[in-house]
């Protein structure tokens, strides 16, 4: 069975490989990864999903990817938002009032709503980003690892 000559660069460069994938280039690699679940976010939180309505594009806007946590070892990526109500999207919930004795809004049709609690359901954005899309995230993931394979052992 012939050896690949991907292999043959691989074992004679192996100090160079493993200096390739190390402390900055992890973050590179994991960061490629991050960015395909961002961009997935930002399309099902743009009414891309069940009951999220669009209006300002506030949430899509603050989706993104940030350094979490590197090593030389290990790399990880946070990818989220700032927003104050995506969590009660994502996860759902109950809206209580805190300041006062009733919530008041005015619905579509202009008529003033009171309530003594809401509840939100679910309508999750960020977890289906990652597992609707587990092979474009390994592959933007492989795709970046070997880039920095090739410049090692070229």
């Amino acid at each position: 069975m012939p050896i690949s000559s991907k292999t043959i660069v691989l074992e004679d460069n192996f100090d160079a490989v493993r200096n390739a994938v190390t402390g900055d280039q992890l973050m590179q690699i994991a960061k490629a990864g991050g960015n395909v679940v961002e961009g997935h976010a930002k399309i099902n939180a743009g009414s891309g999903r069940p009951g999220l309505n669009r209006k300002t594009g506030a949430l899509v806007n603050s989706i993104s990817v940030s350094e979490a946590s590197q090593t030389n070892t290990m790399a990880e990526v946070d990818i989220g938002t700032n927003i104050i109500y995506a969590r009660i999207h994502e996860l759902g919930g109950i809206i209580t009032a805190v300041n006062a004795k009733m919530l008041s809004w005015v619905n579509e049709a202009g008529e003033r709503i009171f309530a003594g609690a809401v509840h939100i359901p679910a309508r999750p954005y960020l977890r289906p980003a990652l597992d609707e899309n587990e092979p474009d995230i390994l592959k933007a993931v492989e795709t970046e690892l070997w880039q920095h394979f090739d410049k090692a052992t070229s």
